[in-house]
């Protein structure tokens, strides 16, 4: 019973720092990616180059806000740059008020915090099934057979990506239009402020400890093993859909750098 215990609270707590960790590798990488812009090609570049993610990020928070009850009292969901400076340098913002007695206000605080990186990746896997359905397709494929845990399937997907089969100059044209909107949803959209992971940060602990109470009670009522078992399967299903952002904002970090060295 005590080492079921023991064994869901480290599983908990990597399930919780496993997210954690993406959401800080993305915000970082692609906070350079907006320094590395902004040092070659000025200020406004960020926002014509990832407006689209900067919309989607805010509309994230908006939705999500909504969700936990808050109050919006102001949302801009982009500033053109002729604006920005007058909006103390922001690019977009919700602005919004809670009841800090409600433990489902405050707890809807991480959510809304980290909401623009659920958005970005939802609206990519959109993109990526409107525009490019092959590479979807093998996206998907791809998970699958990695959450099988069998290296002889995920091999057999990579041998066969099938990523160009039926291709014509139209289907080119949509691909490179939804590489576009991709990158533009990349640069602009992953960025995490420093006042949303503060928001995050505290309801972070509060939902930790809450869900450990809960499941320290089902672990003592004999259903240890099945919580494991379900900690692994969400565990596995975060990081194969998280993988995808990870990828590409990395590779696109690097083109970025490339520019930055070579032109």
């Amino acid at each position: 019973m005590y080492s079921e215990l023991i064994s869901i609270i480290v599983n908990l707590l990597i399930a919780m720092l496993i997210p954690t960790a993406v959401v800080l590798g993305l915000t970082y990488i692609n906070r350079n990616s907006k320094e590395l812009l902004v040092r070659k090609y000025g200020f406004s570049s960020q926002i014509w180059l990832g407006c689209v993610g900067i919309f989607i990020h805010e509309c994230s928070h908006a939705v999500m806000a909504l969700i936990f009850g808050h109050n919006i009292v102001e949302f801009k969901p982009l500033i053109l740059p002729r604006n920005v400076a007058r909006n103390d340098g922001a690019l977009g913002y919700v602005r919004q008020t809670w009841n800090a007695n409600s433990t489902y206000q405050n707890m809807g605080n991480l959510f809304i915090g980290t909401a623009p990186i659920w958005g970005c990746t939802l609206a990519i896997y959109w993109v990526l099934k409107t525009t490019m359905p092959n590479v979807y397709q093998f996206v998907l494929s791809l998970e699958k057979a990695a959450t099988s845990y069998s290296m002889l399937k995920v091999q057999q997907v990579i041998a066969n990506p099938n990523l160009f089969a039926n291709m014509d100059m139209t289907s080119i044209v949509t691909m490179l239009i939804g590489l576009i909107i991709i990158a533009n949803i990349v640069i602009g959209g992953f960025d995490l402020s420093p006042a949303d992971l503060h928001n995050a940060f505290g309801a972070f602990i509060a939902l930790y400890l809450i869900v450990l109470v809960i499941l320290s009670v089902l672990t003592f009522l004999g259903l240890g093993s099945m919580i494991s078992a379900w900690l692994l399967k969400i565990m596995t299903a975060f990081v194969l859909l998280m993988s995808l952002s990870l990828v590409l904002s990395v590779a696109i970090n690097l083109v970025l750098r490339f520019l930055n060295f070579f032109i």
